[in-house]
């Protein structure tokens, strides 16, 4: 009885180191597409210069906000949850760039679904380094 009790203590501490490690806050920097247009982007070999030259105009598309939104940050695309799709939207109203809407995105990923906390509007760098040469 000990013995089996000792292996659901030790099962239990596993599951709570497991979703401890799900919970952890995570980061992204990229830009922020709707989902419709992020499927198409994702297969292509330049995803992220697709991303870059996404627009606003298509982004608050009634079809394309819909679908809601996420972020491609170092190649791969992350959706966002609901709460974060709007979060995105009202951002992107709000933006005065026209296309390549750089983000920071933080927040929880579970499931391959990011539950944002935090989005902020950014430079990226790669721009920045652009008009300075």
């Amino acid at each position: 009885m000990k013995h089996l009790m000792a292996v659901c203590t030790l099962f239990l501490a596993m599951a709570f180191v497991a979703a401890a490690a799900q919970a952890k806050t995570t980061t992204l920097r990229g830009y922020v597409v709707d989902k419709a247009c992020a499927g198409k982007m994702a297969q292509k070999s330049n995803a992220m210069e697709k991303a870059e030259g996404h627009t606003k105009d298509c982004a608050l598309n009634d079809q394309c906000s819909a679908s809601g939104y996420g972020i491609f940050s170092a190649g791969k695309f992350t959706p966002f949850d609901d709460a974060g799709s709007a979060k995105a939207k009202t951002m992107i109203e709000k933006s005065k760039r026209e296309k390549g809407l750089y983000f920071e995105a933080k927040g929880t990923i579970t499931d391959g679904t990011m539950a944002v906390t935090s989005l902020k509007e950014m430079t990226p760098k790669a721009t920045m380094m652009k008009k300075g040469t």
